[in-house]
């Protein structure tokens, strides 16, 4: 071989290494920056999801509440609405 060759060759191979190195540094600082990411993300679902079961409860508390034969009686009488017995036919 002759030593333009044997230049060229090492020259070509420098670069590679170059590149190797370079890219093993940079995927670790990417992934490190990609999961810092992905962690904020699931933080805000799991705060946003917190808020969606916080309301889901209270909206069931608040149904709970409605069907208690004392809130219905109480909007009867703030609506003047009378109860009168359902009279039951014999067969």
């Amino acid at each position: 071989m002759s030593n333009e060759t044997r230049s060229t060759g090492k020259v070509v191979c420098t670069v590679i290494s170059i590149l190797v190195i370079g890219i093993c540094i940079v995927v670790p600082v990417w992934q490190s920056a990609v999961n810092s990411q992905l962690e904020a993300k699931i933080s805000s679902v799991q705060a946003e999801i917190f808020g969606y079961e916080t309301a889901k409860m209270s909206i069931k508390a608040d149904i709970a509440n409605r069907t208690t034969p004392e809130y219905i009686v109480e909007a009867a009488i703030k609506q003047n609405i009378n109860f009168s017995q359902i009279a039951v036919a014999s067969l």
